[in-house]
């Protein structure tokens, strides 16, 4: 079993990086072997917002003189 988890953490780190690198279709790839390899729900989601955040970050989305929606 502790194989089967390494597997689903390998495949989330890999898509975490493809988010980051702005690879979405690949890192949807990913989630989808994920999950399909027994990675938590949660575990998953929250990991593709953590890169998808960093995404936005590095590429400078939210700026300090844009306004954020209220």
């Amino acid at each position: 079993m502790a194989d089967a988890t390494a597997d689903w953490r390998a495949a989330l780190t890999v898509m975490s990086d493809a988010f980051i690198a702005g690879n979405n279709q690949r890192g949807e790839e990913l989630l989808s072997l994920a999950l399909d390899g027994g990675a938590p729900w949660d575990v998953a989601t929250s990991t593709v917002a953590q890169a998808l955040s960093a995404r936005r970050a590095s590429a400078g989305v939210l700026s300090a003189d844009v306004p954020l929606p209220s």
